[in-house]
């Protein structure tokens, strides 16, 4: 009998090179190599500090840590998501469960079914989402009930105090915890929405619409705020 083939993760070449945040010069850089850095951003670097042999020598040893971190993060997020499975015990297990109708905002679920209605059109969309700013041309629209977002946040707050293995959203967020790398257990959540193909039919008319409107997405990750203290 034959086995399925092992899934493959794809990334872009450009996570490894792009967008490296240094924050003792308060840069974001690309990076491949000496030559680039110093060709691309040797007066601005300058400008910040960056001025001694050593001080760019600290500066790339950093780089080159940063990519390293990025391109194990594929094998490190896979043993921590195995370990969570397997020795995790959630507060409020119900948030694990597949996703039912009821964890979703009303608002959510009339774009939703409009959408997937006959004769669904722009205008008939944008009356059920919240105008942000109509000048701008941004709506939005809650997905989730408060209910729902309660317990989320208390299994968050849950997990955050554990002593599992936290999965950071990127360099700049040191107490930020991504939901869907490291909360193995929130996969049955996100993958079992049966509204996900009715809501990008929602977005597939508006952008289609549309072509001057975009689509924005916001990852799933959680970052804790406490009074006095960084949230970095």
């Amino acid at each position: 009998m034959a086995t399925a083939a092992p899934r493959r993760f794809c990334r872009c070449a450009c996570f490894c090179s792009q967008n490296l945040y240094v924050a003792r010069y308060g840069l974001h850089l690309r990076f491949r190599d000496e030559q680039q850095l110093r060709r691309d951003y040797g007066p601005l670097l300058r400008s910040r500090g960056c001025v001694t042999s050593k001080d760019f020598q600290q500066l790339l040893e950093e780089l080159e840590q940063e990519v390293g971190r990025r391109r194990r993060l594929g094998q490190e997020s896979a043993a921590r998501k195995a370990l969570i499975a397997s020795s995790y015990h959630p507060a409020r297990p119900d948030v694990h469960k597949a996703l039912q109708d009821a964890a979703l905002a009303p608002e959510f679920v009339a774009a939703a079914e409009y959408s997937a209605s006959p004769g669904a059109d722009l205008e008939g969309l944008l009356q059920r989402l919240e105008i942000v700013s109509e000048e701008k041309r941004i709506y939005r629209v809650p997905v989730f009930s408060v209910e729902f977002c309660q317990a989320l946040l208390e299994e968050l707050e849950h997990f955050e105090q554990s002593d599992m293995p936290k999965g950071r959203p990127n360099t700049m967020n040191n107490y930020g915890s991504v939901a869907g790398a490291s909360l193995i257990a929130t996969g049955p959540l996100w993958s079992s929405m049966r509204w996900a193909r009715t809501w990008s039919w929602a977005a597939t008319t508006t952008t289609l619409s549309s072509p001057s409107m975009w689509l924005w997405a916001r990852p799933s990750q959680g970052v804790p705020y406490t009074l006095g203290a960084s949230s970095r």
